[in-house]
């Protein structure tokens, strides 16, 4: 097949540090070429380049990563055409988002969800079951460390990502919890002096070092379907997640641990299931691992992305 992955033109893909959505198109673009398939990266805000490049190139398919573009797609001339939102709130928008839906609804394309929540609102809301389907981001497991005998920090959790307010990492400080943190910050209220702060880091580094913890800690308000708990799963860390973190997760598992929204900030509550998570995740670091791999590795991820495509 012949793909365009049309990205919203405002960061490098790939990105040189911080861009999660654009890490995720790259990703896409190298699985997918990986497999034979001919793709094309459109990555500008000059949307009628957008429509020249598409109406000229004979795509079999075309997938816009960029929500606010969407009127675009009724210009483009292509037969199957694909539309992902990757506002982390969409399943529950703030007011000046709920536009979102009727935008998407409406560009007369084909809407891949992140998660399966995600897809149910919109049949809520009216949309064609036959037009929503369901793609989690997809993951390179075996590019990540994974270490279960020599474990550096036992008794200590990561927060991976950028700091800013939705992400609750500032609450987190200063508590005992025994919790490192990494990512740019944007949130004033972040104690950047903090010695359990160590910045953003590369790519690299976060596959080689994020199996040195216990558990991974994600305690946001809004989430589509955080990337950053493959990373975890991956390297073998338990999770420790909010109610809004846990998209496409099999909560089922001793190794994901829900925190309920009153509980959020009960410090006490808190530091015994953080605790409680690392204990019963270190001994099955094996077996995190390959949950990871079974669902969300890119082979998987990739063969139902053909399947929607092929569906269209």
């Amino acid at each position: 097949m012949k793909i365009a992955l049309i990205a919203g033109g405002h960061l490098p893909i790939p990105p040189q540090g911080w861009g999660g959505v654009e890490h995720l198109i790259w990703n896409f673009h190298n699985q997918l070429t990986d497999r034979g398939h001919e793709v094309v990266l459109i990555n500008t805000t000059n949307l009628k380049e957008v429509v020249n490049i598409v109406n000229t190139g004979n795509f079999d398919a075309v997938h816009l990563h960029y929500d606010q573009y969407s009127d675009v797609m009724s210009y483009l001339n292509c037969d199957k055409k694909l539309i992902t939102s990757h506002y982390p709130n969409l399943e529950n928008p703030e007011p000046q988002y709920e536009f979102l839906y009727d935008l998407l609804n409406k560009s007369g394309s084909h809407i891949v969800c992140l998660s399966d929540r995600i897809q149910k609102e919109f049949i809520s809301r009216g949309c064609d079951s036959t037009n929503v389907s369901i793609l989690p981001c997809g993951i390179d497991v075996e590019l990540y460390s994974m270490d279960d005998k020599n474990i550096l920090h036992t008794n200590r959790s990561i927060v991976v990502g950028k700091v800013e307010p939705r992400k609750r990492q500032s609450f987190l400080q200063g508590k005992g919890l025994n919790i490192d943190f990494i990512g740019n910050n944007v949130d004033p209220t972040f104690d950047t002096n903090d010695p359990c702060y160590f910045g953003e880091q590369s790519k690299q580094d976060i596959m080689d070092n994020l199996t040195s913890y216990a558990n991974m800690i994600l305690l946001s308000s809004g989430e589509a379907h955080p990337f950053v708990c493959l990373e975890g799963m991956a390297a073998g860390l338990g999770l420790v997640l909010s109610e809004q973190s846990t998209a496409n997760l099999d909560l089922s598992k001793p190794f994901i641990t829900v925190i309920p929204d009153d509980k959020l900030d009960d410090t006490e509550f808190l530091k015994s299931k953080i605790e409680e998570n690392r204990k019963v995740s270190l001994p099955i670091r094996k077996e995190i691992r390959q949950y990871c791999k079974d669902n969300f590795d890119w082979c998987v991820i990739i063969e139902k992305y053909k399947e929607i495509i092929e569906s269209i």
